[in-house]
């Protein structure tokens, strides 16, 4: 039986190549589309034709690997989400900006401004970033370890809410016959002494009509859900499977409740690549036509150094040895993540080399390759089951991907019940049915 006090929430996952490892090089994906201005707005416009809740930019300040199938492009979000809001009405924007490479009034003022000019539609993806390149980027310094990184973020976040929090909804007066613009005892100095920031700020934008911007998080690590938990309006996550996502699911909201909040306060959004046909035979077609294009070297190097699964000394066209499972779980960032994997490859008698395949293809996070009907079935055993409150939906390419999704998709969750039918909100937070913050 479905529950109808819930509603699924979609955030597109916006990779303007697609979110397929290998989209950029399918021909229906035009490699530079991502920068054009026509293509995004068009593609904005038919997230908010599929009701989505938002569109959100991942990001990090480095080009990644730098290497033949590599180093690819895209634009600072913050930029890109300006030109999206003028073309929108509805549709949320939400970016990343690290904690560890940003400083807290810039980053509070930027995604404030956006929430003020666009009627309360902005929000902000809190990661400390896991790319040790990236520093080099900024100076001599190393990358923080991962603790560090985390007692930084923590500070960080709560300077970033005191700010957006600092001006009281009436503190602008605005009245041009008295020469009163706002009520001094309404905007609040931040005073804030910590281990790695010192501030007495007094912020320079007023609140939101959303009370703040949303919140989101995406650390799958114990600190990351814990920071979540305590913090996040949403919680992005990576989950290969639907018993992985279940495990997750419980594990953040207990986080949640021992955190003091409303576990119903925080949703939990994996992320989900689905690859649609009109048949099952026709999706997984498509699906293999983008498998056959991705640099399997690359995809080999990718994988050892962001899951810690390296493979490069087996045969890949055999199951990767058990040895080699148990000493990636043991060592790996990404434990579970890899232990879901490993689960996966056992059950579907997976080759190493279609290991690496399923895993780069959606970095890590959960594939489903299938009709409309089946899509659409799995997505609701998703949300109806404990697994998910939504998703980040991750289209294998644009604009096809999202076009076939917004087209044959939706209508079948708007016919279960489960998704709405209109906009019934103006703000990021009323899509979400999440109270204003006082």
């Amino acid at each position: 039986m479905t529950d109808h006090t819930r509603e699924l929430h979609l955030n597109l996952f916006g990779n303007w190549y697609g979110n397929h490892r290998a989209a950029w090089r399918h021909p229906g994906v035009d490699p530079h589309q991502l920068w054009d201005i026509d293509f995004n707005i068009r593609t904005a416009k038919t997230a908010e034709r599929g009701l989505f809740d938002a569109v959100f930019f991942a990001d990090g300040p480095n080009l990644g690997p730098v290497q033949p199938s590599g180093g690819q492009t895209k634009p600072e979000p913050i930029t890109l989400l300006g030109v999206l809001a003028a073309v929108t009405t509805h549709l949320g924007l939400a970016s990343t900006v690290s904690t560890t490479y940003s400083e807290p009034y810039n980053t509070a003022r930027q995604i404030a401004s956006l929430d003020l000019l666009t009627r309360g539609r902005a929000g902000w993806n809190a990661v400390t970033g896991s790319n040790a390149a990236t520093a080099a980027n900024f100076g001599p310094s190393a990358h923080p370890e991962h603790a560090l990184r985390y007692e930084r973020s923590e500070e960080f976040i709560q300077i970033v809410k005191a700010l957006w929090e600092s001006w009281e909804p009436d503190a602008v007066i605005a009245d041009q016959e008295t020469g009163v613009f706002l009520d001094p005892g309404k905007v609040h100095r931040v005073p804030f002494q910590g281990k790695h920031f010192q501030i007495d700020a007094v912020f320079n934008v007023p609140r939101s009509p959303q009370g703040r911007p949303l919140i989101f998080h995406a650390g799958d690590s114990d600190f990351g859900r814990s920071q979540g938990a305590r913090h996040a309006d949403a919680i992005f996550t990576a989950q290969p499977t639907i018993e992985a996502a279940r495990e997750f699911y419980r594990d953040f909201k207990r986080r949640v409740s021992e955190a003091g909040r409303d576990p119903g306060h925080a949703h939990v959004l994996p992320g989900y690549l689905a690859v649609v046909g009109s048949t099952e035979a026709e999706a997984q077609a498509t699906f293999d036509e983008l498998n056959q294009l991705i640099d399997i070297e690359g995809a080999i190097e990718e994988v050892a150094r962001g899951d810690g699964l390296d493979v490069s000394g087996v045969d890949l066209d055999k199951p990767i040895p058990d040895s080699l499972w148990e000493h990636s779980i043991a060592t790996s960032t990404f434990r579970s993540r890899v232990e879901a994997l490993r689960t996966k490859a056992v059950e579907a008698r997976l080759t190493a080399r279609q290991v690496i395949e399923w895993d780069i293809a959606a970095h890590g996070h959960y594939v489903f390759v299938g009709t409309p009907e089946q899509v659409a079935d799995d997505i609701e055993l998703w949300f109806t089951t404990g697994a998910a409150d939504g998703f980040n939906y991750k289209a294998p390419t644009f604009p096809d991907g999202l076009e076939i999704f917004v087209d044959h998709v939706v209508p079948l969750l708007q016919a279960k019940g489960i998704y709405r039918k209109e906009y019934t909100e103006t703000t990021l937070r009323g899509h979400y049915g999440l109270p204003t913050p006082r």
